[in-house]
């Protein structure tokens, strides 16, 4: 009777689908660890909410952001700024854009620009997480009350995974991961806050850019090329895209890099606040960057030494040494080997020049092109043999896509111990004479020439590229080989 009992239980229990047996297990969960939180359950989605820092309904003031208090739920149109941490149900951080718990995780990545997070958050979804969208575009239940997340709020989610990762479960890239990946078919407990909320991100970082270049003269504003012109009225000026000529790293201010994103305020700055850097400001380190730059490259050639036909033009084509780097400082790419390991510690990357030339992307689409466009209009006004800049919106770079981060992973073996044993052994038996019980023996055995096949070497090597984010503006400094 016992084992009948047990077969139909098993076959009870299996009959619960994942979904229902999650719902079950959440509350469950909820019910012994956060009681408290049993009242903050939302029917849509079948999640509960913890508010981690007051009331985010009281009146928020409006700097950097263009909604003020008012909730996200009621904009038509709205980018939302956040910061973000997912834990398993146990407490374990499986993804983080924080840098100093990348630290304690063991993950932290000097590729990685710990920020925020720019997600769209309109009316329609598209590309938040389930969950999130949820909490966000919602009236959330706390209690007896009601809740709408705004600029300022600070909650902490318990999702299904049916609104969070799903039965794929989420492996996090980039340098963002935890100690361990969100299994399938678990819940995420998710921490958000939002830092700030605005209507048109083209239009802030047209801004941004305008604030970096400032004033100064010594900028241009990039033009389209005369063949692209449609009309006698077209204008070929070119929004958002600068380039500067005569750039000299032994007099440039390496004080230009600063954070002017008013999100970024009070968010930890990966260049000063991890154990690679200290005592390094971000000062020290562009002086550093230049010091390279000039022992490379020397100053480049002067006004005097340049010609009109020293520049690059659209049909000329360029071997270029760039370092591409965000407003802030942070570098993102590099193809100069002494830059990598000063910034990155990377001293495996093969680095080579970069050939371009415009020509090779005339009449093709953004998409299609070998470079962004912000190489198609400014490199031809370069001249060959000095340095220049360029500081460009998203829109002549990555995209309102921007680029993902990502993660590889390459495992060899090495067997070159066992090859010099092998080799050894024969030279010893070659000298001594091969068919000698004697000597086969001694070298063999007494001298331990014996090689252990399981002692093979293994080495990992894990490949980090850097996230760019959507809507965000890059600066390059670059150095135009000599025209031989």
């Amino acid at each position: 009777m016992a084992t009948a009992l047990i077969a139909v239980s098993c076959i009870k229990e299996e009959s619960v689908p994942n979904k229902e047996r999650e719902k079950i297990s959440l509350e469950a969960w909820i019910r012994l660890n956060k009681p408290e939180l049993l009242n903050n359950y939302q029917e849509e989605g079948g999640y509960y909410v913890e508010i981690l820092d007051g009331d985010a309904n009281d009146n928020i003031a409006a700097a950097g952001n263009d909604f003020g208090s008012e909730p996200l739920m009621e904009q038509d149109t709205c980018w939302v700024y956040t910061q973000m941490t997912g834990r398993d149900i146990n407490g374990t951080i499986c993804m983080t854009r924080s840098g100093e718990l990348a630290d304690m995780c063991g993950t932290f990545s000097y590729f990685t620009h710990y920020v925020p997070y720019i997600n769209y958050c309109g009316s329609n979804n598209m590309g938040l997480l389930e969950g999130t969208y949820l909490a966000m575009r919602h009236e959330l239940k706390i209690g007896e009350t009601t809740y709408k997340m705004r600029r300022g709020s600070k909650v902490r989610l318990y999702l299904p995974s049916t609104i969070a990762y799903g039965e794929s479960g989420s492996t996090t890239e980039g340098g963002y991961e935890g100690q361990y990946s969100l299994d399938a078919s678990r819940p995420l407990v998710l921490d958000i806050e939002v830092l700030s909320a605005i209507k048109n991100p083209s239009e802030r970082e047209l801004e941004m850019v305008k604030s970096y270049v400032g004033g100064d003269e010594v900028w241009s504003q990039a033009e389209k090329h005369e063949s692209e012109k449609v009309d006698e009225n077209d204008d070929l000026k070119l929004k958002g895209l600068y380039y500067k000529l005569g750039f000299n790293p032994k007099t440039d201010n390496v004080n230009n890099y600063k954070y002017i994103q008013p999100h970024l305020k009070g968010i930890n700055n990966p260049y000063t606040d991890t154990k690679k850097y200290k005592p390094f400001t971000m000062s020290d380190m562009n002086q550093k960057i230049n010091d390279i730059l000039l022992k490379r490259f020397g100053e480049g050639l002067s006004k005097a030494e340049l010609g009109e036909k020293n520049i690059v033009t659209k049909d000329g084509r360029a071997n270029v040494w760039y370092v591409l780097r965000f407003l802030d400082g942070f570098v993102v790419d590099t193809n100069i080997a002494e830059i990598r390991e000063l910034v990155f510690n990377d001293t495996e990357s093969t680095c080579e020049v970069f050939s371009y030339s415009p020509s090779d992307d005339s009449g093709k689409e953004a998409s299609e092109r070998s470079a962004i466009g912000a190489w198609f209009y400014c490199i031809p006004q370069m001249h060959y043999g000095t340095y220049g800049q360029i500081v460009t919106t998203s829109g002549y770079a990555y995209g309102s896509a921007g680029l993902s981060g990502t993660t590889t992973t390459e495992t060899s073996s090495s067997t070159t111990n066992y090859y010099n044993a092998m080799n050894y052994y024969n030279y010893y038996n070659s000298y001594y004479n091969y068919y000698s019980p004697y000597y086969n023996y001694y070298d063999y055995n007494y001298y331990n020439y014996n090689y252990d096949y399981s002692a093979e070497e293994t080495t990992t090597k894990t490949t980090i590229s850097t996230e760019i984010l959507p809507y965000t503006p890059l600066v390059f400094t670059l150095y135009v080989e000599p025209n031989e």
